[in-house]
């Protein structure tokens, strides 16, 4: 029996579900999410400021009133830096971020970066995935550097969704995990959700049956269900992605290949921008870490600074 009266609506349920006995947050709003139960109900709830704010994958239970009482520790958050430089949180308890791009709409230099830097700053896995691989490669940043970022172990998979959907390893990748997929408008991220989970329709059919909201474009992190086992978050489009202010120390944890480097630098706390004896700057210039790895480190380092 479920707390309260909240209006649910049943959705097929999964074996590979298990949230032991908790409720998964699929949406949430200003002051109302829908939460996903163990036998596939959707269950719209609402929530208080002193309850916190609840994100999709986040384990809830609710109160006697059908109220959220309690969101379960998060194991990370995924989120954006805001107009202040504060972190606004998308999405909790991901295992891995698929960074999505393609050569129409070509992404600006440093997205691809702050994508990747956002998510290991988290310690989240990333995954690029190069959709529209059908079109020529332009031959410039990002796209000229891709086989560069394989070589430091950043997975690249190329799909398509053209004229016939070529998906590649990529379903194999989510089977079992929480994935959220992530990348500007028109790169595609909708075609490849289309594609990656055919009952799509069916499930944001029930999503607006339970909030009174009809079927459009995304505004907000969605959660939706991999019939093999799993969850994909689709997030809204965006044209630009920045990071939040944080100190140096975060920003470096979003650059892994640097570390081996970093031990050899002369002094402890460098930033290798300008100080003597950085081995960072060094093995950039020699060529034993890409120095455009290094010049995008440079640009996120300045952006640090300008938020102050």
């Amino acid at each position: 029996m479920l707390p309260g009266n909240q209006k649910i609506v049943t959705i097929p349920a999964s074996d590979a579900e298990s949230t032991s006995g908790r409720l998964l947050v699929v949406q949430a709003s200003s002051n109302r999410g829908v939460a996903a139960s163990r036998d596939g109900d959707l269950i719209e709830f609402p929530f208080r400021r002193r309850s916190g704010r609840p994100l999709p994958g986040d384990h809830i239970t609710l109160d006697t009133a059908g109220a959220l009482d309690r969101i379960a520790p998060r194991e990370n958050v995924f989120g954006r830096g805001d107009p202040r430089g504060r972190l606004k949180p998308i999405a909790a308890n991901l295992d891995q971020v698929i960074i999505v791009i393609a050569p129409e709409p070509a992404p600006s230099r440093d997205l691809l970066h702050r994508y990747l830097a956002a998510a290991l700053i988290q310690g989240i896995q990333s995954l690029i995935v190069l959709n529209k691989c059908d079109l020529e490669l332009p031959q410039h940043p990002p796209f000229n550097e891709l086989d560069e970022l394989q070589g430091l172990g950043y997975e690249i998979i190329r799909t398509s969704c053209s004229k016939e959907t070529a998906l590649a390893t990529l379903p194999a990748r989510l089977i079992g995990r929480t994935s959220l997929l992530a990348g500007q408008s028109g790169v595609g991220k909708s075609s490849l959700l289309n594609a990656l989970i055919p009952d799509l329709g069916v499930q944001t059919g029930a999503l607006s049956r339970v909030t009174g909201k009809g079927t459009h474009t995304t505004t907000s992190a969605i959660l939706h269900r991999l019939a093999a086992g799993g969850w994909v978050v689709d997030t809204p489009g965006v044209w630009e992605y920045g990071l939040w202010r944080m100190p140096t120390t975060e920003l470096q944890r979003g650059f892994p290949e640097f570390a081996d480097h970093a031990e050899n630098c002369r002094f402890r706390n460098c930033s290798h921008r300008h100080e003597p004896g950085c081995a960072v700057r060094a093995a950039a210039e020699n060529g034993d870490l890409p120095a455009f790895r290094h010049q995008a480190w440079l640009r996120l380092l300045a952006e640090q600074e300008r938020l102050g």
